[in-house]
């Protein structure tokens, strides 16, 4: 009987999950990884490989923001589920715990390959100071993006009503237009834009906001397409100026970079409708396997992400890996994806190390 039981709680469990963020999730972890392994986009753009780096870079620049707009899909109505109180203990054990555990394990065994010396952190002060601008795991910068949203999610969850819908996306238009498109076209153009001009919320609020709302509501046909073709106009425009400026200057130009810039809104914000969109969605829920094993992938993402960097260190230094190969930079990323989901599946079915990949 009471197999039974557990039985039916988790199949509503899974009756009631949403198939297209455990896509998301999973794609965007991908693209990571993808781009961690063109990771010569950072590097000599003279170099050809770097060309198609860029490329990689540019088409899968979505994969940040995405993971902020599932967390406003997921968790800015928090409020009908558990208080706030609640929600902050799962958030530390989720999230915080399992990155002060990543962070401390970076740092021993960078100091055991020598990638950074003892001296960096001989002291609580250098400790902090390395642990609080990443000089761990540079990639571990979005753990403060992220942490940064929880701690803001308490007054979203206030303004983000149904009554509140239209003014939600009146602010996410005015923090489009001063905070993404402004503050990136007019350095371009040679104009000093004053950056006290902006909506005074932050630049990644708008990917909160638009994971609620676009997940709460569909778009027409035509704002689809339109959308789509905003976005890859928005890649074309990233890839060119890009690619022009620092072949002229022979350095990477980096003022195309920032996720809150208007072609990087609009490229997470088309993915996230097409992926909703698929018609697999709907095939994926009515199989009971498939979902499971959709959900299993899903929840090894943010454990991938916390330990791939590791995973890749090793693949580099046993295959012999030449980092600008074109074997890398694709099957490499599908190597590196594969061992890491591996190892973070094996974790998570271990007690108290699935505390550290939850």
């Amino acid at each position: 009987m009471m197999k039974s039981v557990e039985t039916d709680k988790s199949n509503l469990v899974n009756s009631q999950r949403i198939v297209y963020f455990d896509l998301l999730n999973i794609l965007a972890i991908i693209a990571v990884v993808a781009m961690h392994a063109n990771g010569i986009v950072h590097n000599n753009p003279k170099i050809r490989a770097w060309n198609t780096s860029l490329i990689v870079d540019c088409i899968c620049y979505w994969a940040v923001p995405v993971f902020l707009m599932l967390s406003g899909a997921t968790l800015i109505n928090y409020r009908k589920k558990y208080d706030t109180k609640t929600f902050f203990k799962k958030r530390f054990l989720k999230v915080l715990i399992p990155f002060i555990f990543w962070a401390i394990f970076m740092i021993i065994w960078k100091i055991y390959t020598k990638q950074i010396i003892y001296a960096q952190i001989s002291n609580i002060k250098k400790f902090l100071n390395f642990v609080l601008t990443n000089k761990e795991e540079p990639t571990y910068y979005f753990m403060f993006e992220i942490l940064g949203i929880y701690l803001t999610m308490p007054f979203l969850t206030l303004v983000a009503k149904e009554e509140n819908k239209k003014t939600l996306w009146l602010t996410i238009l005015l923090i489009f237009i001063f905070n993404s498109v402004l503050s990136n076209i007019f350095p371009l153009i040679g104009i000093t834009y004053n950056n006290s001009l902006t909506v005074q919320v932050g630049g990644y609020i708008i990917f909160v906001l638009l994971g609620y709302l676009l997940s709460t509501q569909d778009l027409t046909k035509k704002q689809k397409i339109f959308l789509y073709i905003s976005a890859i106009v928005g890649i074309i425009f990233r890839y060119l100026i890009t690619f022009i400026l620092s072949k002229q200057s022979g350095k990477v130009i980096k003022s195309t970079w920032g996720y809150d810039q208007w072609h990087s809104v609009l490229l997470a914000c088309s993915v996230f409708v097409f992926v909703k969109g698929l018609r697999i969605n709907e095939k994926i829920k009515n199989n009971k396997k498939l979902l499971q094993i959709l959900k299993n992938v899903s929840s090894c993402s943010f454990g991938i992400y916390l330990t791939h960097k590791i995973i890749m260190y090793y693949e580099i230094i046993i295959f012999k890996v030449n980092d600008s190969s074109w074997q890398w930079r694709t099957i490499g990323v599908l190597t590196t994806y594969l061992i890491s989901l591996t190892i973070v599946y094996t974790l998570k079915k271990i007690p108290i190390l699935n505390k550290i990949v939850p």
